[in-house]
């Protein structure tokens, strides 16, 4: 490498980082942790959103019915369902029902293994990055994970055309019946894995992609970022967060959330994203 390079590299990375990008890092990096994000501005908003899923909101389930179904899926504990042979060699996760969100139906709570995450999630976005503005009608959606749909419901609720994908079966028939039961006509829970999204009706399709708590869970992270490039429109915005081991050491980042930038016009064509035209320039995040 020619002396110099790596500095005139690293001032490139730079300029491709949009500002408010920047300072909202810096503001992680420099944050001892003791913000509250229930008093930002997007958490009474997100919250109001999800009183839209209260059993007074139902339009295709009785409220007996509904709570009657919810413990059902609450006592799911089934490997086969998921097609594994050997149970004993998949996450517990995989194999018995854990809700994943906080969720106030009214007559009954739920306690989420992620508490109140999908509103701490979208509220950063929305308050610190600012790269989700809270109405997203006319927008095409691709959730990656949604569990038991905490951030799909509120995509949803914001008026985006969301598309959820979930590799658990149990899950994706949870969220089905949470659609299902609240009428929610713009959200589409599919049983996918990330690394199916490659296909034509993937391509160029989404506005947005939500990936979040995902990353560091999939065989190859760099190839799972090419997938999700190559679903976004031009000009399209991938939401990536991934917080894997909590750490009091101010040196190791225990929220690490990246933007990427606007795609550039130009379409890459041939296989792989390989031929005569200009490519589309690589994932930055």
């Amino acid at each position: 490498m020619a002396k110099g390079s790596v500095g005139r590299n690293v001032q490139a990375v730079k300029r491709l980082v949009p500002r408010q990008v920047k300072d909202a890092l810096i503001k992680f990096r420099s944050s001892d942790g003791s913000r509250d994000f229930r008093r930002s501005p997007s958490y009474a908003f997100l919250r109001n959103l999800m009183d839209r899923y209260r059993v007074e909101r139902l339009v295709g389930e009785t409220p007996d019915g509904f709570q009657r179904r919810i413990h059902q899926f609450l006592e799911l504990e089934d490997a086969p369902m998921e097609g594994f042979q050997d149970a004993e060699k998949q996450r517990d996760l995989s194999i018995r029902f854990m809700w994943g969100h906080d969720h106030d139906f009214g007559p009954f709570r739920l306690a989420g293994q992620m508490g109140e995450r999908h509103i701490w999630l979208l509220s950063t976005f929305m308050d610190d990055f600012r790269a989700l503005p809270r109405d997203l009608v006319g927008k095409k959606v691709l959730d990656i994970g949604c569990w038991t749909g905490g951030t799909s419901l509120l995509l949803a609720a914001m008026g985006a055309d969301v598309v959820a994908i979930e590799e658990v079966r149990k899950y994706v028939d949870a969220l089905t019946y949470l659609r299902d039961s609240f009428g929610v006509s713009n959200l589409e829970p599919r049983r996918l894995s990330l690394y199916e999204c490659s296909g034509p009706e993937f391509q160029d399709r989404f506005d947005l992609v939500l990936y979040a708590g995902v990353l560091y869970h999939v065989t190859d992270p760099v190839l799972s970022l090419r997938i999700v490039f190559d679903s976004l429109r031009d000009s399209g915005v991938c939401l990536l967060e991934t917080a894997a081991i909590p750490s009091g050491n101010r040196s190791c980042a225990t929220r690490a959330l990246a933007y990427s930038v606007p795609a550039a016009p130009s379409r890459p064509t041939g296989a792989a994203g390989i031929g005569s035209s200009p490519p589309r320039p690589p994932f930055r995040g």
